[in-house]
């Protein structure tokens, strides 16, 4: 027990077992019974459940925020302030070109100018606006993959329920199974908020989101994804009992990787999004109005300056080609 401990001292998950003794039975002899020392009752693992559990829900958390973390970089990378690339300077070069432009409204260099940096800053919102789309695809094709790791790791831990069950019935102490099946337990748990109960067999039935099982006994039951026509084709997370309908869990899912992937997918990508279309918007608009009132060079007016039908950030576009 001592070399299997030492052993497994880096091992993911692995409980320090313990060698239980207990008296043997004496010999009589003379003047009385002779001791003959100690045997080996049992072999325990050393567990806390009470810190088992906190574990488990430390995973759950850990795994919505590391999902969110991610997102939330890649998010702020192509929305970042500072860099040269940025909306931001964008926007910054443009109102400088108009001022330029104030200042000499003659100069066609300045206008040609204007007219760049329009087109520069229209791009950049185009590209930002489908690079977050993109985001929100590569987003849904993570919540593909997780509920697939989800049904890989119920079906583990059924096949470890049947397997701790027939040792234990036989009077073994199943205590590597069932290390296994805990560290099984805890990567679940990174994925979506679980709750576990043992019945006296040493079976363990795992429950997601509202009570729904995922494991009893030795079966296990599976989350599906299917898509939702209302949401662009993106994917819902649904419970299958293989007695009826799937029931739909997206909303129900509140920990867990797959919760810090939903959140990102259908609430922070699109609120992104809409605020990038906010922007493009309110830019169309402001700026067409100003430029409808004044005079080109050629005597023009009422000309809109941007695109009038190009107000999303997708979109927007230049709509004056003549500098004059």
């Amino acid at each position: 027990v001592t070399g299997h401990n030492i052993a497994n001292v880096n091992t993911p998950g692995y409980a320090r077992q313990e060698a239980v003794l207990s008296e043997r039975g004496p010999l009589d002899g003379q003047p009385g019974q002779v001791g003959t020392g100690v045997e080996v009752a049992q072999i325990r693992r050393q567990v806390d459940q009470f810190v088992e559990g906190s574990l488990m829900n430390s995973q759950e958390q850990l795994g919505y925020f590391t999902a969110s973390r991610s997102g939330l970089l890649q998010v702020s990378g192509t929305l970042a302030p500072s860099s040269e690339l940025g909306i931001a300077t964008g926007l910054n070069e443009f109102f400088q070109s108009i001022q330029d432009v104030a200042t000499n409204p003659s100069d066609p260099a300045a206008r040609t100018v204007m007219l760049s940096k329009a087109s520069t800053l229209a791009q950049r919102l185009n590209q930002t606006a489908v690079e977050l789309d993109r985001q929100r695809v590569q987003v849904d094709s993570e919540i593909r993959q997780s509920i697939e790791e989800v049904n890989s790791l119920t079906s583990k831990i059924a096949t470890l329920n049947l397997d701790i069950s027939r040792a234990e019935v036989s009077g073994q102490q199943a205590n590597d199974l069932r290390d296994q099946r805990g560290r099984l337990v805890n990567d679940l748990a990174n994925l979506i908020e679980v709750s576990t109960i043992e019945d006296q067999y040493g079976q363990l039935s795992v429950f997601a989101g509202r009570g729904q099982v995922l494991v009893t006994s030795g079966q296990a039951f599976q989350l599906v994804g299917v898509p939702d026509a209302t949401n662009g084709g993106m994917v819902d997370v649904r419970y299958d009992s293989g007695a009826g309908p799937v029931t739909d869990m997206t909303s129900v899912i509140q920990s867990g990787r797959l919760k810090g992937l939903l959140d990102l997918r259908d609430t922070t990508l699109p609120s992104s999004l809409a605020s990038l279309d906010t922007l493009a918007s309110t830019l169309v608009t402001q700026i067409n109005t100003q430029h409808r009132a004044g005079y080109g060079l050629d005597g023009s007016t009422n000309v809109n300056f941007f695109l009038p039908t190009g107000t999303a950030a997708r979109d927007i576009a230049v709509a004056v080609t003549d500098a004059r």
